[in-house]
């Protein structure tokens, strides 16, 4: 029985196919210097991409490229060091290997050689490459749309997370698979008997300082577009599923990549665990590839940034914001003002100006650029105390509740004041409108404005 119990409690710890990952082919080297597994571990610590990818560099030096141990590294003075990365340098670039290939692995003997007291100030010049995305082109709203379709449910949220929020593939998964974008991350979502609803919408999204790249919180939003995607892959989920606050946003599944989908009961199996880093933009790149484009998952990112760049232009929103949203460290009035905790009223105007950025230039749906019911109720109200040329210059789509009613607020009491003056002065161009309303028309000041008077009563 005992032993059932442990098994039982084996399984939970390792739950699902993306939990046995590969072991490193050079993991040799870990248990042959006890120093060197420190400094891995100790690289981990602070980030598991990082620490993965440099195990890999180091042992490709040593294993492949310039065979030698890491220990011998790490007894290098300064002068053989240099000699060292020096000849690993040209030994690269004689097999063809890239400027920024390179230079991964020279940062990857750097920190080796830091951890052993050795910091190398010295420049080490490595070649000049075209980046490799230097050509990379961002899709247009259309084609992302395109994606959008071609994308099951669970990819569609992830896919609409990174475009329309910026958020990086390893906040919504990390690379372990043991944390990520959780539902408590979204403090505006509500599940209730397996429905799901939004308080707010664009809806406040938190990156927690443990699934940050630059360990410091911070906040983004998600538009109508992506808020639909989510109640629709949730409220599915939920029909096997208990969903909690610590529940992952983007679950592991077996999807098949094509239909996204699985038995409910496997929902049950895989019980709110996040989907790996790796296996997120592996089924990225299936439905980028099915819609017939050749881009990289990191472009969805790349689009984020760039459309809120056309809405900082326009005064939409201010660069400190964009580059907060995006998880970028700043500047360091940058960081003091917005990484000390943000009060309510700013979190308000930040989701202002994210909301009108986002309906002009970031959303792809149709929902997005027709007037859906909330909007022309909005319109509607407004037109009873503003002329139809005075609303849609306010862009009302782009107004958040509080700025509606504070303009229907201000405009009633300026409407009730102005009935009980004799006459109004107007703009020339407005006259139309206001007759539309019951005033007349008494003559004109030519100065292109005119004089109005209320309607007699009957």
């Amino acid at each position: 029985m005992q032993a059932q119990e442990e098994k039982s409690a084996g399984d939970r710890k390792d739950r699902g196919p993306l939990r046995r990952r590969r072991e490193s082919k050079y993991a040799h080297l870990l248990e042959e210097d006890p120093a060197f597994k420190a400094w891995y571990q100790n690289v981990l610590r602070g980030s598991l991409n990082t620490g993965k990818s440099y195990l890999l560099r180091m042992g490709r030096i040593c294993d492949e490229l310039i065979p030698i141990t890491p220990a011998k590294i790490a007894t290098m003075n300064r002068t053989e060091l240099m000699t060292f990365l020096t000849g690993m340098i040209s030994a690269m670039e004689e097999r063809g290997i890239s400027g920024v290939t390179i230079n991964s692995h020279v940062k990857a003997v750097k920190s080796w050689a830091r951890f052993n007291g050795l910091r190398l100030d010295e420049k080490v010049n490595v070649p000049d490459s075209e980046p490799r995305y230097a050509e990379e082109v961002i899709p247009t709203l259309a084609q992302v749309q395109t994606f959008l379709d071609h994308c099951g449910p669970r990819v569609r949220v992830a896919g609409s997370l990174m475009a329309f929020s910026g958020l990086r593939p390893a906040t919504i998964g990390s690379a372990d698979g043991l944390d990520g974008l959780k539902i408590g991350d979204l403090p505006e979502l509500e599940v209730k008997n397996g429905k799901v609803a939004f308080a707010k919408v664009p809806a406040l999204v938190i990156v927690r300082k443990k699934i940050s790249k630059i360990r410091k919180p911070f906040i983004s939003f998600a538009p109508a577009q992506t808020c639909e995607y989510i109640r629709q892959y949730l409220e599915d989920r939920a029909r096997g599923e208990e969903l909690t606050p610590d529940t992952a946003v983007v679950s592991v599944s077996e999807y098949n990549h094509k239909t996204d989908k699985a038995p409910y009961s496997h929902y049950k199996k895989y019980y709110g665990e996040h989907v790996t880093t790796g296996k997120l933009r592996e089924v990225l790149r299936h439905a980028i590839r099915d819609a017939g484009f050749p881009w990289r998952p990191y472009i969805l990112r790349r689009y984020f940034d760039t459309r809120m760049m056309l809405g900082e232009a326009d005064g939409l929103l201010i660069r400190d914001w964009r580059t907060f949203w995006m998880g970028h460290a700043g500047n360091i009035e940058f960081v003091y003002t917005l990484h000390k905790g943000l009060d309510e009223e700013t979190i308000e105007k930040m989701r202002g100006a994210y909301l009108k950025a986002a309906n002009r230039y970031l959303c792809t749906g149709t929902g997005a650029r027709e007037e859906d019911m909330v909007t022309k109720i909005r319109k509607q109200l407004l037109l009873t105390v503003l002329t139809p040329e005075e609303v849609e210059k306010l862009h009302v789509d782009e107004k958040t509740d509080e700025e509606v009613i504070g303009l229907l607020r201000q405009r009633l009491i300026e409407v009730t004041f102005n009935q009980g003056l004799r006459q109004k002065v107007v703009p020339a161009s407005e006259v139309e409108g206001w007759m539309a309303k019951g005033w007349t028309w008494k003559g004109n000041l030519g100065d292109g404005r005119a004089v109005l008077e209320p309607a007699s009563g009957p």
